[in-house]
């Protein structure tokens, strides 16, 4: 299989996290959605990442229809997603969150660094901001309490990892890389912690954030 899209995006980086989790091997194509948009639409007509290869040519696209893929492959015992009921319902709300922060930060970095210089709305850079700080309380009130000592949960769900904190762990570096400003460990120490806490395994460091 084939993963198309740059290692800095969180949308990517979860799925590549989901892959090592379950042990699936693939490869990887960098292709930049601003500098390869040509190539990277000739493989998703939306000119978006990420995108990946099936071993007979078929194409998923979007990070949720790929998670979705890899689950049933995986299936039910192992899958980061729990098959049904009330804890699938808050592992996909935990994860919805996370990735309305994300792009939020992408439309974030559009707004102040790509535009041209005069033509950034402020009102629109507060709205973006306020949206992210609101994104972030709210998963700080449901992360695991690193004040609570050692026999804590360390993982929104519990003892186990789900695709709640590999989500989230994605989402959470890409704003400690691209915007360390929105996201501070004093106001989320709770947020910080788990972060650090899924940085360390190693399906995180086989497919570390880079910086693109």
């Amino acid at each position: 299989m084939i993963l198309v899209g740059q290692m800095d995006s969180p949308f990517l980086r979860r799925v590549a996290v989901t892959m090592n989790h379950y042990r699936l091997p693939f490869e990887r194509k960098p292709l930049s959605v601003f500098k390869d948009l040509k190539a990277l639409s000739a493989i998703n007509p939306l000119g978006k990442v990420p995108a990946l290869v099936l071993d007979d040519n078929e194409t998923l696209f979007d990070s949720q229809m790929i998670l979705d893929y890899l689950d049933e492959t995986a299936g039910p015992d192992v899958s980061l997603t729990p098959p049904a009921g009330e804890d699938r319902r808050k592992v996909l709300r935990i994860a919805t969150v996370a990735l309305g922060i994300a792009e939020k930060v992408v439309a974030l970095n559009i707004e102040t660094r790509i535009r041209a210089e005069g033509t950034t709305d402020p009102r629109i850079v507060r709205r973006y901001e306020g949206q992210v700080k609101s994104g972030l309380q709210w998963l700080e009130a449901e992360a695991p309490n690193p004040n609570q000592g050692p026999d804590q949960d360390p993982w929104f769900m519990g003892p186990a990892i789900t695709q709640a904190d590999v989500t989230a762990a994605s989402v959470l570096t890409h704003m400690h890389e691209k915007r360390p400003e929105l996201f501070s460990p004093e106001t989320t120490p709770a947020l910080a912690a788990l972060r650090m806490r899924a940085e360390a395994l190693e399906i995180f460091k086989a497919s570390p954030f880079e910086e693109a």
